[in-house]
């Protein structure tokens, strides 16, 4: 006759909520398998597309704009690698949801914070799109781009020091846009005006170099520029020194004045908050 059953192990330390929530929104990210696998190929076919374009304008000439060939591939598939680790961050469609289902109400009675939750929902899905994003870009960098490697592996050390910091201003970015919809029900365009704020500021497109100099100093003043232009200015080389150091205080700078901007937001949006429901 077999003895009575073991007692079923209780975790002793309670992992944290936010720390909880992280493997949640990771899991909900491989739940939905050919999302990701979408994401991975619209960002692939960019590339293809982005370096024939370029390969042309390199055709006939060595340097644009103070940029050879070899930096410009390598810049093109840096900058495509960050848009799938970078847009995982993005709080708007989740927010969006919550808010035009009046998902949002069940959100506030939660035990956490919903802003800091938006977070941690965002870094689980990052952490997939992280793995994927390292994987398509070492295979095609090794096999087909022949990329150039980074500066000096102090400069590795940082560029990935600086993604993070990118990484959380594309949150707050995506956070304070999604934040504004708690006052209007029109957020298609708060959307699209994002999308092309930071395409255009931030070097997804084009790199900033090569932009007017009236463009480039604006472009330079905005936050939008630590996305993708710090960490692969730093990955290159271009960043040394006092002005490495400086470029990753702005970065931080920014993550905290759009952080503060979010809370000062917030109170006041849950206030405006209008849920149509029936």
């Amino acid at each position: 006759m077999s003895g009575p059953a073991s007692p079923v192990a209780l975790r002793q330390d309670p992992r944290s909520k936010y720390l909880a929530l992280v493997f949640i929104g990771a899991q909900r990210t491989l739940a939905y398998p050919r999302t990701v696998l979408l994401s991975l190929l619209s960002n692939t076919v960019w590339l293809a597309i982005s370096y024939s374009l370029w390969s042309a304008v390199f055709d006939g000439t060595s340097q644009v704009g103070g940029l050879d060939w070899a930096r410009m591939r390598t810049y093109l598939l840096l900058a495509q690698s960050a848009n799938l680790l970078l847009n995982a961050s993005s709080s708007v469609h989740r927010m969006l949801r919550l808010i035009r289902t009046g998902d949002i109400a069940i959100e506030l009675l939660r035990p956490y914070d919903v802003l800091t939750s938006q977070l941690a929902f965002s870094a689980g899905a990052a952490l997939v799109e992280a793995v994927l994003g390292t994987l398509v870009a070492v295979g095609l960098g090794l096999t087909v781009l022949d990329v150039l490697p980074a500066a000096s592996p102090a400069a590795a050390a940082l560029f990935l020091a600086s993604l993070l910091l990118g990484f959380l201003v594309r949150f707050m970015v995506g956070l304070i846009t999604s934040l504004l919809c708690l006052w209007t029900k029109n957020w298609l365009g708060l959307h699209w005006m994002q999308a092309a704020l930071l395409s255009v500021f931030s070097g997804a497109l084009v790199p900033l170099d090569l932009y007017p100099a009236w463009l480039r100093s604006l472009s330079l003043a905005l936050p939008f520029q630590g996305i993708i232009h710090t960490p692969i200015s730093i990955y290159l080389g271009e960043l040394q020194g006092s002005a490495l150091l400086q470029a990753l205080g702005l970065q931080a700078l920014w993550v905290v004045a759009l952080w503060g901007l979010a809370r000062l937001l917030w109170n006041p949006g849950r206030k405006a908050l209008d849920i149509q429901g029936g």
